[in-house]
């Protein structure tokens, strides 16, 4: 649990404790404490660019942040199939392969954007060191089963999406056992049809269903038959099914640190104007976490950390299309530098800390620009605190009161 900076320099100091994390900064006990643990929920508000997180215990933020999530992976990927391409069409006499892409169509996969969006989320979870017993996540911002049965509880959730038979009779019943397209009543089969199909947002409702017969039925489907009658649009299942795309995979993954539980969006954001607390990813996040047991936190910037994220290093030789006077000019790629590699936390003149953004070929390490601080260095005024990290932690709130240190067991 936190603790001031005071406390943890008088345990560094006597050896009761020892430096776990610099970034958030995090210290261990070197003894076996009292087994107490408090309880401390997690609430995460799943974005696509940005997700919000926030760490409520002992009635008060303990930790807050945004996760700014990378928008390079699916340039990178296409580059990537690029070249390969380009390596298979200089190698002719290989056979070609076009069906060895039994992976990409296994069910259950996710693109590997999606996948990488969520493991991120998951990584940054796995890093708080603070000791989490509940997670909280936003699901949905509507919760579409309701929309039309305001009444549906628990199990009924699981129902099949299949058309319920009382449904398709009232159908019938209401256009008088008649096909709504060529009017005939007998000799054909009658079938209830989605004005707006159910993989494109239409619902089960009598205002979205018609009566056809069968063969206009499947002229319909098959386009040569178009209808005059307008649904419901079913944008709201549309943005729900987006939106939902990887959640599945984050709640399998975040269940593995802590239960979790699931809250809407809705439900968020009445709870938020009723607490007055401004519409942020942190603020939300913490609406996220209280929602539940109803407590009202305050809401602050004390411990506010932003985390982004870097490719730990580069095999890319040359640029993807040549550059006009220079052709295709190789990458100048340095490794590293007396000991010092990108991604690594050093301490410069015993005085900032700083990570290793760049290593410039004039022998310096560059670092994040910040005024006041030195942009870079050379390698015998730095000293190395943590190895290459491929995740950025960046405090926001400098001028904090209180620096958050963690103690671990």
């Amino acid at each position: 649990m936190p603790c001031t900076p005071a406390k943890a320099r008088k345990l560094l100091r006597d050896g009761r404790a020892r430096i776990v994390r610099y970034r958030p900064f995090t210290i261990q006990l070197s003894w076996a404490c009292e087994t107490h643990v408090q309880e401390v929920t997690l609430g995460i508000d799943k974005g696509s660019s940005v997700t919000g997180f926030s760490a409520v215990g002992n009635g008060r933020v303990l930790l807050s942040g945004d996760i700014h999530h990378r928008r390079d992976v699916k340039e990178k990927m296409d580059t990537r199939r690029g070249h390969r391409r380009q390596r298979r069409n200089c190698l002719r006499y290989r056979q070609p392969r076009f069906l060895n892409r039994g992976s990409s169509k296994r069910s259950g996969r996710l693109p590997p954007s999606i996948r990488t969006n969520v493991e991120e989320v998951v990584r940054v979870v796995e890093r708080i060191p603070l000791p989490i017993s509940a997670i909280v996540v936003e699901d949905v911002q509507v919760d579409i089963a309701r929309l039309n049965n305001p009444t549906l509880r628990g199990r009924h959730y699981q129902d099949p999406t299949r058309l319920d038979e009382n449904l398709r009779i009232a159908c019938l019943m209401r256009d008088r056992y008649q096909c709504q397209h060529c009017g005939t009543r007998t000799g054909k089969r009658l079938e209830a049809h989605h004005i707006v199909h159910r993989e494109h947002g239409g619902k089960d409702t009598l205002t979205n269903l018609i009566t056809l017969c069968s063969s206009c039925h499947r002229k319909v489907h098959a386009g040569t038959v178009t209808l005059n009658q307008t649904g419901m649009s079913g944008h709201l299942d549309q943005i729900a099914q987006r939106t939902q795309q990887g959640k599945t995979h984050l709640y399998d993954q975040v269940r593995r640190i802590a239960p979790v539980s699931l809250v809407y969006g809705y439900e968020t954001a009445a709870f938020r104007k009723a607490l007055g607390v401004e519409k942020a990813h942190d603020g939300d996040a913490l609406c996220i976490a209280t929602l539940q047991t109803g407590d009202v936190v305050p809401f602050h910037r004390d411990c506010f950390w932003s985390v982004s994220f870097r490719s730990r290093r580069t095999r890319r030789q040359y640029h993807s299309l040549p550059i006009k006077g220079k052709g295709r000019v190789r990458y100048q790629v340095n490794e590293e530098l007396d000991g010092f590699r990108k991604g690594d936390l050093v301490l410069v003149k015993g005085q900032w800390f700083k990570q290793v953004n760049s290593i410039y070929s004039t022998g310096r390490l560059a670092f994040h620009r910040v005024a006041g601080e030195p942009s870079s260095a050379l390698p015998r005024d730095c000293r190395l605190l943590e190895k290459q990290r491929t995740i950025i932690w960046k405090k926001e709130t400098e001028n904090a009161t209180k620096c958050h240190i963690s103690k671990e067991r």
